[in-house]
């Protein structure tokens, strides 16, 4: 039940109602689904399961069906002036930016592995970006001046400390499932920065009946791409056909999956007869994210690593085809046609009939297993879902999971800077925060913010500094395969617009913005390139301590030249797979070029594609960039203030024998008291503690005892070594029983993954007097 636990960012509805199609079947299907079809519509509902921040974008209309999109499609910039109500504020949030993802499953009916699959990945999407919204707000420890503003800091330190308690739980419930820190915030970033559309059973009929076909007709031969003249009554004449491409008429997919079974294979453009011994375009670009998803999935026993290849070369040509006409439908306009079906009442010739920015997306085939429906045995395990095994625990559920999530995280490239002179930082996005704080906010504001102490200009005889005047800066990119070049871009705050985000659409980081970096900020290049995870020859750089599975990036930037009391903005940027714009000598059509949102975006600037509202923009210069973090120089003089402030605030903070270098002043869990709270300190994450205070070297910040007697002392060091000892063995052996007895749990806890609905794990009747409306919940318990 998604949409109940994790209510900012699960939607479910159906396409049934606002986009006019029928439910399919009778009475005696989807019994599974008995509580929300209502007496008087017998049949399947086709259910649409979306994860997106509806926080971070309040503007974002979830999902645009037919209801409105005729609307949409007729708008040349594809700007949405319709917000939800009238005081909301203008679609300046950056929602019509964010990138759609397409997930299929079952449009084949007997082909299961695709629905839990999918609704798995959901759980494990919405969940990580649950525990890492929280807590929601930032503790103030500042005195207050009346009773008044007493009693709220009083409840708002409640709220605050319940808040931290409830992420610590939910943080090391993940952790002992498999999900550790850096993998939480992953997780976190795709929720949040993707808008997830997943129609988990695309034949809901055929799913229900356990047939392939949906009333005798396959969906996957009902698209009108590559038809035969004089067809065109057979296309579009199923409910999944149907709903599919109202999903697309109302969004603007770059990339997308459909799950089926038979074999196992990922199989791509070509499939079409028309193009049988050709190559698609960007075909370089298909064969390195095939070549990803297979790597990342891979193989268990009796079962290898998915091989990959044309649809036309690994497993048959079709007409009709789904992945071929999301793919060219927008720019072949010779192999679509318009459908003129007479089932179910008929479907408007109109609706397919596409715009230039509709359907240009990589929309993979992926055949998950020989047997249709596979035992539970080879289904694989909850624990450990993020790592790429080839043992048993590893199976058909969970390695597509995986290859989803990389599929999510490969639609659009990011950058995000991860630390600041020893401190990491300990959340990447935040759910619910917009970065682009549109809404009468300023960016500064929402940045991290890191508090640095400014060396003063004096020398010593040997006519060096007395400290460094630098800071250490480390970034990641992700979203992408190859990175070809990276830097990092400094300048103060105020030589900034207050917005750096354009005004009217959200767009980051604004023209205005990048020209003025451009010219007037400071840069460090990393030399040399990158490789993200997803390189078949993995990241690189690498972390020193392999505690992160992303590639990190360092640069040293000079502070000498800034006064204390300067704000700096520090941005990393990054330009990335730039050989995907080459072709392939046997292309069909010939001398074509890029074609599809995902290529263009990348390496073409001047790209523009816009369908319902959402928008697909190329970069200046082909430069992704991150969002900002602020440096604040400080004066020598205040490093004693810092630290006292810090150690009783718990922020983190970086020491150098002994001094300051860095103090992470806006942390969201800075302030923390373990003791007054009654935490237990041995069962929080690792995560919690990581970033409170990090010193470089082993120095203490108290005071050392005057002893006079050094056997006395001696005596002391003697004792107090043995009861550390002991004490450390008490909690080395306390540590033991509590992990096995997690891990007991967690392995009687229903770790294995199931594909039958017969059975009660896949069921909802216990919705059935709960009130919640029909299209408010997606039940997975």
């Amino acid at each position: 039940m998604l949409s109940l636990f994790f209510a900012n960012k699960p939607t479910c509805i159906t396409t049934i109602a606002p986009s006019h199609l029928f439910h399919k079947g009778s009475e005696s299907d989807c019994q599974f689904d008995k509580n929300y079809k209502g007496e008087s519509n017998p049949g399947c509902n086709n259910y649409v399961l979306i994860i997106q921040d509806k926080e971070a974008y309040p503007d974002d209309p979830d999902v645009q069906l037919a209801s409105n999109a005729d609307y949409l499609l007729n708008l040349n910039n594809g700007y949405f002036k319709q917000t939800p109500n009238d005081d909301d504020p203008p679609a300046k949030s950056g929602w019509k930016y964010v990138p759609d993802v397409f997930l299929s499953g079952s449009v084949h009916g007997n082909e299961r592995v695709g629905p839990t699959s999918l609704i798995e990945m959901a759980e494990l999407l919405a969940s990580s970006a649950y525990c890492e919204s929280l807590p929601r707000m930032r503790y103030h420890p500042d005195s207050p001046s009346s009773s008044s503003e007493e009693d709220e800091k009083n409840h708002d330190e409640i709220l605050w400390k319940q808040e931290v308690m409830s992420s610590n739980m939910c943080r090391q419930s993940l952790e002992e499932k498999g999900v550790p820190s850096p993998y939480r915030q992953w997780l976190a970033r795709l929720a949040s920065t993707r808008r997830i559309v997943i129609i988990p059973a695309a034949n809901a009929l055929g799913y229900s009946q356990d047939r392939r076909e949906e009333n005798g007709i396959d969906p996957n031969r009902d698209f009108p791409f590559d038809i035969e003249k004089g067809n065109e009554g057979s296309c579009m004449q199923t409910i999944a056909g149907r709903s599919i491409n109202e999903l697309f008429r109302s969004h603007l997919f770059p990339i997308g999956l459909t799950f089926h079974g038979g074999m196992e294979v990922i199989g791509y453009e070509w499939g079409a007869p028309t193009y049988l011994n050709k190559d698609a375009p960007d075909a370089i670009a298909q064969d390195t994210i095939a070549e990803g998803y297979s790597r990342y999935a891979n193989g268990f026993p009796s079962h290898r690593a998915y091989d990959f290849g044309t649809m036309n070369d690994k497993v048959y040509y079709v007409r009709g085809g789904m992945e071929d006409w999301a793919f060219a439908g927008s720019w072949d306009p010779d192999r679509v046609v318009q459908c003129t079906p007479s089932t179910f009442g008929g479907y408007d010739a109109e609706k397919t009939q596409y715009n230039n920015s509709t359907l240009r997306a990589f929309n993979m085939l992926i055949e998950t297993s020989d047997i249709k429906e596979p035992p539970r045995s080879q289904l694989g395990k909850r624990t450990q879902p993020l790592i790429s095994s080839d043992g048993a625990e590893n199976g058909h559920i969970a390695r597509n999971i995986r290859l989803a999530l990389l599929a999510v995280d490969a639609v659009e490239p990011y950058v995000s800077i991860k630390g600041v002179e020893g401190i990491q930082f300990e959340d990447d996005v935040v759910p619910a925060v917009n970065q682009r704080a549109y809404d009468g906010g300023s960016y500064f504001e929402t940045t991290k913010q890191v508090w640095l102490p400014r060396t003063d200009r004096r020398k010593s005889l040997l006519g060096r500094r007395t400290e460094s005047e630098s800071a250490t800066i480390s970034w990641t990119v992700g979203g992408s395969f190859d990175i070809d070049s990276t830097e990092v871009v400094y300048g103060p705050w105020d030589e900034l617009p207050s917005n750096l985000a354009e005004s009217t659409e959200g767009f980051y980081p604004s023209p205005e913005t990048s020209k003025l970096i451009a010219s007037d900020f400071r840069t460090i290049r990393f030399d040399g390139n990158g490789r993200s995870m997803w390189n078949k020859q993995g990241p690189s750089p690498k972390n020193d301590d392999n505690s992160t599975p992303f590639p990190m990036f360092e640069a040293s930037i000079d502070l000498s030249m800034y006064p204390a009391g300067t704000k700096i903005a520090v941005f990393a940027k990054a330009k990335v797979d730039k050989a995907w714009s080459e072709s392939k000598p046997n292309v069909g059509p010939s001398n074509i070029g890029s074609v599809s949102h995902i290529v263009n975006a990348r390496t073409n600037p001047s790209y523009r594609a816009t369908n319902a509202g959402k928008v697909i923009q190329g970069r200046e210069n082909s430069w992704w960039y991150s969002a900002p973090v602020t440096l604040i120089v400080g004066s020598s003089k205040e490093a004693n203030k810092m630290i006292s402030q810090a150690t009783t605030n718990n922020s983190p903070m970086t020491l150098i024998d002994g001094k300051v270098k860095a103090v992470h002043v806006n942390a969201r869990r800075g302030g923390m008291d373990m003791g007054s709270m009654g935490m237990d300190m041995e069962g929080m994450s690792k995560d919690v503690m990581a970033e409170r205070v990090m010193p470089k070297d082993e120095t203490s910040m108290a005071t050392a005892p005057s002893i006079s007697s050094v056997s006395f002392l001696l005596v002391a060091i003697a004792s107090l070594s043995v009861f550390a000892v002991g004490c450390l063995v008490i909690l080395r052996r306390r540590r033991l029983l509590a992990h096995r007895i997690r891990m007991e749990r967690i392995r009687d806890d229903e770790d294995d993954f199931n594909v039958d609905i017969s059975e009660d794990g896949y069921r909802d009747d216990e919705l059935e007097n709960s009130g919640f409306g029909t299209h408010e919940e997606f039940t997975i318990d």
